[in-house]
């Protein structure tokens, strides 16, 4: 039976927790809480959130310490009440930038440990290396613990595969839909489902150090997927509008570059997938039913009216489309 994954979490604080505490006992660690407590913040997320909080943690607990400890002995060592307002300031912004910058709110947190340990007892530069040190071990266990035991890693490819099986139905429902208000949520629903997996850039590009997909490769793919969204956007919006201004002859092109589209997206997704896929079709065949176009009829498209002008434009972003599609199947074919 397969484990939930708030089930592989659990399992994986808990055995990073057994390992912090059998480090500590093992090696006497005057602090070792802090490799525990490390350990567990690390190891409640997805393997590429861990190394990316990883590398966070590890660095502001560096920087934060070391601005901390600076301001406390330039500081007098005298003056409690100041200590105490510093602490405050330093709780409130630690809070305040959490939703906003992780990075900094780390910062901030590291600063408020040195003034807490500085009230509550004494502070120094061996503290602070210990600190880091401990942070340090902390992070690395849970890098291990989330790299072979249970791990949650992100299937970059299936990221992707799903995304552009999505704009395949898009397409295909949505031209023959007329219902408009339909349309705009369905173009509001594959913005959001794209911002989401932008979200998830970050913590993916930290996967990537351990993954076959290079992390230019993988923005590549991320840009040309921003581009595939704008063109199908502007597709679905565009075509119920322009609808009733097409003749016959510009939907049946229109209907062409539908079906090429949809049998490119359908190529790409299964070379993603890493499975047997037809071969792209280029883009150069969709901008050839416009150049047709403007063969058979130049007087039309020479006046440039509204009519042309439309379809003409549906039409490009079509052709742009199925440009990006095949950039993508390069590169996944690539990798």
């Amino acid at each position: 039976m397969a484990l939930r994954n708030t089930t592989k979490m659990a399992l994986q604080a808990a055995l990073a927790i057994a390992i912090a505490e059998i480090i500590s006992v093992t090696f006497a660690l005057e602090r070792g809480y802090w490799v525990t407590l490390t350990a567990m913040a690390l190891t409640t997320q997805t393997w590429g959130e861990s190394v990316k909080r990883s590398f966070e943690r590890v660095g502001m607990t560096v920087l934060g310490g070391g601005v901390g400890t600076l301001l406390y002995f330039l500081l007098p060592g005298d003056q409690p009440v100041l200590f105490i307002f510093l602490l405050l300031c330093f709780v409130f912004f630690t809070v305040y930038t959490t939703k906003i910058h992780h990075l900094i709110s780390m910062f901030f947190l590291t600063c408020f440990v040195v003034f807490l340990f500085a009230l509550i007892g004494n502070w120094n530069w061996h503290l602070l290396r210990a600190r880091i040190f401990d942070t340090a071990l902390g992070a690395l266990i849970a890098l291990i613990v989330g790299g072979f035991f249970f791990s949650l890693k992100t299937n970059v490819a299936n990221v992707f595969v799903g995304y552009v099986q999505k704009m395949k139905a898009i397409l295909l429902t949505e031209l023959i839909s007329t219902n408009q208000r339909r349309t705009a949520a369905t173009s509001q629903y594959l913005a959001a489902d794209f911002q989401k997996i932008r979200k998830a850039a970050i913590a993916i590009r930290y996967e990537l150090l351990f993954y076959r997909l290079s992390a230019q490769d993988f923005n590549t793919l991320l840009n040309q997927t921003s581009l595939c969204t704008r063109y199908v956007i502007n597709l679905i919006e565009s075509y119920h509008w322009l609808l009733p201004h097409l003749c016959k002859t510009d939907v049946q092109l229109i209907n062409m570059a539908a079906v090429t589209t949809t049998h490119n997206i359908e190529s790409l997704a299964l070379c993603l997938d890493e499975k047997m896929h037809p071969a792209m079709i280029p883009a150069v065949n969709v901008s050839d039913l416009i150049t047709n176009a403007i063969a058979d009829n130049p007087a039309r498209f020479a006046t440039l009216e509204s009519d042309a002008l439309g379809f003409f434009s549906l039409m490009y972003f079509f052709t742009r489309l199925n440009t990006s599609l095949n950039e993508m199947y390069l590169l996944a074919s690539k990798s």
